[in-house]
Formats: structure tokens, sequence, C-alpha cells
């Protein structure tokens, strides 16, 4: 990672100490510049134009961000479909936490892609979805009880759950220790809370230096970019004892995915090659299987190094509620 220093200076969110180092000036949709703060390790953007995020989030996100590379509206039919089978990190890691009893919460939760996969193994699970197409879908295709309000604004605001959780969107919210406090009213004594982000330090950037890549990760949408210490500060803001903050590493992106984008330096045209098992094709299907299995052996291998050097593409923040 490497930052440029700016004519203009920007207080960092979490420290409010200013700062002229910039990321970049360049980004996938939108315009604004992405500062980074030396002390907090926490990469900010500051938007040329501020939107209403409520009214943004609730119908035109998805009209502008989809599993496809090029700008392309997306539904929740879609969505669905698609990301429900690419949830494995997800299970992973909560999975354990889960019994037959277990009440639990995901805060920005898509069309339910993750929720269908657990909501037969807990006694409960409820949703805020600021998507209202989504919110929608999810209640009356899945049966999952929705709001598309504000968590403290939501039919749940009132309600304690033994997990909560978010996936990929604290990045999105204006004051990302406030959220957290947020998540921690909502959890019981003792409950546990997961939050996972993208990581500022993505392979991809970090590790390759894909050029094209740049401008592709960092997004109008996108007000916060993290580091396991600028999580860590945050999560010690909202509240959580430090001995109590966990941070893990996954990577979701197949080995495919970032060979393509180190040779071709482009994106794949969707996110399904990328994201599933590695099966190649082919008249020969002796030589296409061996590939395969050799393939998938160094998909695993080279995760494992990713994970070993904190250079993944997302992490997990797992907060317990003492």
């Amino acid at each position: 990672m490497t930052s440029i220093e700016h004519t203009e200076t920007a207080l960092c969110p979490l420290c409010h100490t200013p700062t002229r180092h910039v990321l970049t000036t360049k980004l996938r949709r939108g315009a604004g510049t992405v500062f980074y703060c030396t002390p907090c390790r926490h990469g900010f953007l500051v938007p040329d134009e501020q939107l209403d995020a409520k009214a943004y989030y609730a119908e035109n996100y998805r009209q502008e961000y989809s599993h496809n590379a090029e700008a392309a509206a997306t539904n929740a039919r879609e969505l669905f479909d698609i990301y429900r089978n690419y949830q494995g990190d997800r299970l992973d890691a909560i999975r354990p936490y889960l019994s037959g009893t277990t009440r639990l919460l995901e805060v920005g939760a898509s069309a339910g892609q993750f929720l269908v996969n657990i909501r037969d193994e807990v006694g409960l699970v409820n949703a805020i979805e600021l998507d209202t197409a989504c919110c929608a879908f999810m209640q009356k295709e899945l049966g999952i009880a929705a709001d598309s309000e504000y968590l403290r604004e939501s039919i749940f605001a009132d309600e304690t759950y033994d997990i909560v959780c978010s996936f990929q969107v604290m990045e999105h919210v204006p004051d990302p220790v406030a959220f957290l406090r947020d998540l921690r009213r909502s959890s019981k004594a003792g409950g546990t809370i997961f939050v996972e982000v993208p990581n500022l330090h993505d392979p991809l950037l970090s590790v390759w230096g894909v050029s094209a890549y740049q401008q592709f990760f960092y997004h109008s949408a996108h007000l916060h970019y993290f580091t396991d210490a600028s999580l860590k500060q945050i999560a010690i803001a909202a509240g959580f004892a430090p001995e109590l903050i966990e941070i893990s590493y996954s990577q979701d992106y197949n080995i495919l995915n970032h060979l393509n984008w180190v040779t071709n330096n482009a994106p794949q045209a969707t996110c399904e090659v990328g994201l599933s098992d590695i099966d190649l094709g082919g008249p020969n299907r002796d030589i296409a299987a061996w590939l395969t299995e050799q393939l998938r052996a160094l998909n695993q291998q080279y995760k494992a190094r990713l994970v070993a050097a904190k250079a993944t593409s997302n992490m997990m923040m797992v907060l317990k509620n003492a």
C-alpha cells in the first residue's frame, strides 16, 4: 500500500488528526478522495458529494453495484441465487456458536443469502436490510422477519440476541464506532458479535500491486478502509474490552481470479468463477481432472499463505459482549 501527499488535509474520523496522505483520487464510481491516517492505519473516503444514505441504499445501491464487473443493476432474487452458495467462511466462523435455541440478528442481510443457510439450525433469525426490495424478498420468499429501517429505529430495536452479525456493511456507515455500539446494544450479555469487512491490505494490492484493481477496489459506496489496527481501535472506542476482540482473515476469491487480474489487469466478467470451486472442463477429462486437482490443492496453499501474511480480501472481527 502506497500513499501520496495531497495539497489539502482531511480529519481522520477515528482520531480526528489532520492528514495529507492520499491512497487514491480515482474511484470505480463516483468522485472523491481516499485519505490514509498513519497513526490509526485507517483509510477513509471524503466524497465530493454527500448522499442521503437511507434513500441511496433503499433503492439505488443495487442499481450501481452488483456481481458483474461492469456497472449493471441487479435484484433480490439474482443476489440470493448467486451468493447463497458462497457463505462458507462465514458459516465456518459462526456455526460453532449456534444451537437450536440461538436468537440471531443480521444487520445488512442483503437478500438473505447467509441467513437461509442457518435459519433451520437456530431458534430465531431476524434481519435488518435498508434495500426495500431485498427486505420484502426475505419476508415473502424466505419467511424471515425483516425491517428496512436502521436498527435503532426498527421493530427489533428493543430485542436482544445471542448472536448479532454484519457482513460487508461497516465500511458503508459514516460512524463505525456508533454502528458497533448499536450492535452491542442488541446483543445479550455474554453474546457474540461478528463483523466482516474488506481488508485494506487486499492481496491484489498488497501482494501483486495490480494497477487496474486499485480503481476497482476503491469506490464511492465504501466510506472506510479497515486494517486490523483500525478495527481494534474502533471496537475499543465502542466499549469492547481489548482481550475480548479477535480478528481472523479469510480469502474468498480463488487463485484463478487473481491470475486473471495479474495477467490481464482486468476483472473476470462475473464473480462466480472466482468464488466457485475450481473445476476445469475439456475434451480430455483425464488431464482436466488432473489439473483441477492440482489447482485446487495449490489454491488451498495460496489462501493459507495469504492468511498467514494477513493479506486477504476480508477480515472477521469477533466481539464478546461481556
